[in-house]
């Protein structure tokens, strides 16, 4: 079975990035720049791995796990952001208190191999 991916980062460059490295290792990859179309998507395709900027212009990725949580997500997710390394641990942590699946923070920027190591993991 296809392991499927899910990224929102409002950046479509690592987009383009993270779904060059996933595709090469046989995800499916689905990414998304706003948060209604990540949650739309996240409904329709329930993925395996979602990776989560913190920070986008409507909204902040704290607000994506709460609705995540509300959705009662299985999903291994990873904070992937370039944003101070004490906010990205206070999101994983209100992560783990709403029962999300945390798997690792990645700060950006991050290398492919890097990248191609995590997700051959999962």
């Amino acid at each position: 079975m296809t392991k499927k991916l899910l990224l929102i980062d409002d950046d479509p460059g690592i987009g383009h990035f993270v779904r060059k490295v996933a595709e090469d290792l046989g995800y499916e990859v689905h990414t998304q720049t706003e948060a209604a179309g990540f949650l739309r998507c996240f409904d329709q395709h329930r993925p395996d791995v979602i990776m989560l900027d913190l920070t986008m212009p409507e909204t902040d990725g704290v607000e994506l796990l709460q609705a995540l949580a509300q959705r009662q997500c299985k999903s291994g997710i990873f904070i992937f952001s370039g944003y101070d390394a004490r906010i990205c641990q206070m999101a994983f942590q209100i992560g783990q208190i709403a029962n999300l699946d945390m798997r690792e923070i990645i700060p950006k920027p991050v290398r492919a191999a890097k990248l191609r190591n995590i997700l051959s993991a999962v």
